[in-house]
């Protein structure tokens, strides 16, 4: 049909494929279809690889005079009805006694067999999906079609070149540089899945391909030991297809299948994430799979796990935060009764629930959008069934909260002590040492969140304005903390008591203490992993 004064395919690219080829020729398919009418049918299958159908051809009043000339001269036309085929080269060839020659069917010799195949093998090569083409005139309509499938004429080959898209060439190599193994399953000509797959990175020159005979016949134990070492499978049937992914399963893998048939939604059933073609696929296929993609694009699925990858990298970083601060929060406030006198609490009820909401909760919202870092695709996959907690991050909140909590006592200590001694001379209020611990605790949180943006790299390595929102948070944050401390209002609401600009940089002094251990912890985990890979 015509979208936008252009013609496009709607339905299956093969069929698309061969009209175009006919309006090229000079032959009108519309004008066929209705002078033509079809009268029997064996539709094409994965087992059959070949469809068959049936046309009346007693009445070519709606044909051009032009295309009946290749009825009546070019096909020699002997019969009322006209029995075409196509499909896989070696089936429609089995099906076929003689060739047009000349116009004229001569009978099919071995030799012109193999060279008909040897030419199937050559077009094979270059990448082109290749489809057998034959006929036979036929006075009545059999019983049984399928078993009138022989005698036919061939015709010739017909080559299509299904193009891959650009981008999916460099969707392959993130594909293996994330650690992701693509495997290609078609029931093409081993050939052509080589070309293709060779074109697109999926596998080399020279690497083996696994047809659907030798599936047929391998038994399990063969086919695990050889299913990690081979990335193309061609002339594959459904059966196929499941048992593949049931074998990848078997050796621990996760498998994600994409899929677009009727004949593939056992597969997909079967895999981990089954995916299903939203343009060219079947409602089956649909109903089957775990996922529709919606432009039938393979790097859709590529930038769909890096997205996955970022996405649970800012929930790790996003708890990393939030407890890790929170921990050494809990540590302060326990022990003050224990070290101050008179069992003091340095933060009231009110203070705590700012923490939460604000200082807590606004910088971990922008830690959830950090931008993907720039190996998120350049390391293998992590278990599916690890702990949120694992690779050190359960570790991480509870040595961070611990250094946490010890920089805050210190300097509430020092505080207390400063301002029971200090208070005489300046007339300050006596209460004003649980201000300094409440803005050291709400800043530090802020150097937290700073540094906690990437595991390996340090800040001074990462773009600051990358990710505005946790710029704009901190900056926020930091000015309503300010505005707590100064503005009258606030004072009274929150408790706070107006600290001088020694004792304010104090508090930034030591809140920097946490972004400086941070930081620190980084130089020397890089410093280990170059040592490990040197030894």
């Amino acid at each position: 049909q015509k979208e936008n004064g252009e013609w496009a395919i709607v339905g299956d690219p093969t069929e698309g494929a061969l009209l175009t080829l006919a309006a090229k020729g000079g032959v009108d398919p519309l004008a066929w279809n209705q002078a033509l009418p079809r009268v029997g049918e064996v539709p094409f299958s994965s087992e059959r690889k070949r469809m068959t159908v049936v046309v009346n051809s007693q009445k070519k009043d709606g044909v051009p005079p032009n295309d009946a000339v290749v009825l009546t001269d070019i096909f020699a036309q002997t019969g009322a009805l006209l029995m075409s085929m196509k499909g896989s080269p070696e089936r429609v060839l089995d099906c076929c006694s003689h060739w047009l020659v000349d116009q004229k069917p001569q009978p099919l010799t071995d030799r012109e067999r193999d060279r008909i195949l040897t030419q199937n093998n050559h077009m094979a090569q270059d990448g082109l999906r290749v489809l057998g083409l034959a006929y036979r005139w036929i006075d009545t309509l059999p019983h049984d079609l399928e078993a009138a499938e022989t005698q036919l004429v061939w015709v010739g080959l017909v080559g299509m070149l299904d193009a891959p898209r650009p981008e999916v060439r460099q969707a392959v190599k993130l594909c293996r540089q994330a650690g992701i193994h693509p495997v290609m399953i078609t029931g093409d000509h081993p050939l052509t899945a080589r070309a293709i797959a060779t074109d697109l990175g999926i596998a080399n020159g020279e690497a083996a391909v696994l047809g659907g005979q030798e599936l047929a016949t391998i038994s399990d134990a063969d086919l695990a030991t050889k299913v990690h070492q081979v990335s193309v499978y061609a002339r594959v049937a459904p059966e196929h297809k499941l048992r593949i992914v049931k074998t990848l399963q078997q050796q621990g893998g996760i498998i994600a299948m994409t899929g677009d048939g009727v004949n593939d939604a056992p597969a997909l059933k079967q895999a981990n994430i089954g995916i299903a073609m939203g343009i060219t696929g079947t409602d089956v296929s649909q109903e089957a799979s775990d996922m529709v993609l919606l432009d039938d694009n393979f790097a859709s699925i590529v930038a769909a796990t890096e997205e996955g990858r970022v996405v649970y990298d800012n929930i790790r970083r996003f708890v990393k935060y939030i407890l890790g601060s929170n921990i050494g929060e809990v540590i302060t406030i326990a022990a003050s009764p224990i070290l101050l006198p008179l069992g003091g609490v340095p933060l009231s009820p009110l203070q705590i629930l700012w923490m939460n909401l604000v200082t807590d909760g606004v910088p971990a919202l922008a830690l959830a959008v950090e931008p993907a870092e720039p190996n998120t695709m350049n390391r293998p996959p992590h278990p599916p069934d690890e702990s949120i907690f694992a690779r050190g991050l359960g570790s991480y909140m509870i040595r961070i909260g611990i250094i946490f909590g010890i920089f805050t006592i210190v300097l509430m200590l020092w505080a207390y002590d400063y301002a029971q001694g200090n208070t005489v001379a300046t007339g300050a209020d006596p209460d004003r040492w649980k201000t300094m611990v409440f803005t050291s605790l709400c800043l530090a949180q802020m150097g937290h969140a700073i540094a906690v943006r990437s595991d390996t790299r340090l800040t001074i390595e990462m773009n600051p304005f990358g990710n505005p929102y946790l710029l704009g948070s901190v900056v926020l944050t930091t000015v309503l903390q300010l505005l707590l401390i100064y503005l009258p209002p606030l004072q009274t609401f929150f408790d706070t008591h107006p600290l001088s600009w020694f004792e304010l940089s104090i508090c930034f002094g030591f809140s920097s203490l946490i972004f400086v251990w941070v930081e620190l912890e980084k130089l020397f985990l890089r410093w280990w992993s170059a040592k490990k890979e040197q030894g």
